[in-house]
């Protein structure tokens, strides 16, 4: 793909730049806002609305690559543009920036997690980031240290993100908050899902819309601790091959790596 330089499609010279927002796109499964959370949506209709009226007034961070132009940094701005031009307002051009020259993936990542210039990233949602660091290989002390985040909670947001499809579900869904699943997930272990789920109904039948710990009746069974749930993880989950007869090599998928850097404490 021909490369295109940013004053191809820009108007205006300065340090910023004016860019038609059909210029502009979001990288697929980069941003960590999720969608369907009420939250985030109300946020994009008061941004649309607000754009409408007096058009973008924080420029956008973007980057090139491979000839496109991707946002770094103000998602939801997009966002909210596109749904004000839908709606009928005449927004030709947006400000946008471009990010340092020298910034690579992990950097945009604490970018979204740190320079967050708008709705402030949900518990959930930081912990997607700190997932995708994991997988580029960062440590959990690498990444409190870099991000100014406390380790503790880091790990955490991890196990969360390690947690079962059910337990998140009710996370992004704010059936329950971030800081209760991953309380019950210490308290309950694979049950966690099943006390919630039963927390959530709880508080339903009270005309409640989120369960909160007086909504939580306590499993009766002997949770597992950090020490048999890694070796359930080694001895079941993980997938072994001898390689010489001597040794071994293991296949993880990326949450069960998450899982297993936090039972190590990494």
């Amino acid at each position: 793909m021909t490369k295109i330089n940013i004053k191809d499609v820009a108007e205006g010279r300065s340090d910023l730049f004016r860019v038609a927002p059909d210029q502009l796109h979001i990288k697929e499964d980069w941003n960590s806002r999720n969608d369907n959370d009420p939250e985030n949506a109300a946020h994009i209709e008061g941004l649309a609305t607000s754009i409408a009226e007096l058009g973008v007034k924080q420029p956008l961070t973007i980057y090139q690559d491979a000839g496109i132009f991707y946002v770094s940094d103000g998602h939801c701005r997009l966002k909210a543009v596109r749904l004000a031009i839908e709606r009928g307002a005449e927004i030709k051009t947006v400000p946008v920036q471009l990010e340092d020259r020298y910034s690579n993936e992990a950097d945009r990542i604490f970018s979204q997690i740190v320079r967050n210039s708008g709705k402030p990233l949900a518990p959930f949602e930081m912990g997607r980031m700190f997932k995708r660091l994991v997988a580029f290989g960062w440590t959990i002390e690498e990444i409190s240290k870099k991000s100014g985040i406390n380790r503790g909670w880091v790990s955490e947001l991890l196990e969360l993100q390690a947690s079962a499809a059910e337990v998140q579900e009710m996370v992004v869904t704010g059936k329950v908050s971030a800081t209760l699943a991953i309380e019950r997930l210490k308290t309950d272990g694979d049950r966690a899902g099943a006390v919630l789920t039963q927390a959530v109904a709880t508080a339903e039948a009270a005309g409640k819309t989120r369960a909160t710990k007086k909504h939580i009746i306590p499993y009766a069974g002997k949770p597992k601790t950090g020490r048999e749930r890694l070796r359930e993880l080694l001895a079941s989950e993980i997938e072994w091959n001898a390689t010489d007869g001597a040794t071994y090599t293991c296949k993880m998928t990326v949450d069960q790596y998450a899982e297993f850097r936090s039972l190590i404490g990494f």
